[in-house]
């Protein structure tokens, strides 16, 4: 007999854990970008700091950091199981 206490999550839930997977990549994505764009020596990634300036690159790091916790709390959530 299956123990019937091993589900107590009831299913996953894979749409959850997409997206949660997108958020977090998309993040990723947004904070490497600016640190690039912030530590380049290149002259283009120069100019590209000097146009967004401080507020900018800042935000943009900021969104980034909120994007990768907020898809990591969706996957724990999607793949951990309820009580």
């Amino acid at each position: 007999m299956a123990d019937e206490g091993s589900n107590i999550g009831g299913r996953p839930r894979p749409r959850r854990a997409i997206w949660g997977m997108v958020a977090a990549l998309t993040g990723l994505a947004l904070v490497s970008a600016m640190l690039m764009v912030a530590h380049g020596r290149t002259p283009e990634l120069e100019k590209a700091l000097f146009q967004l300036g401080l507020g900018a690159t800042t935000l943009i790091a900021a969104v980034g950091q909120v994007l990768i916790l907020g898809g990591l709390a969706l996957l724990w959530s999607a793949l951990r199981h309820r009580r």
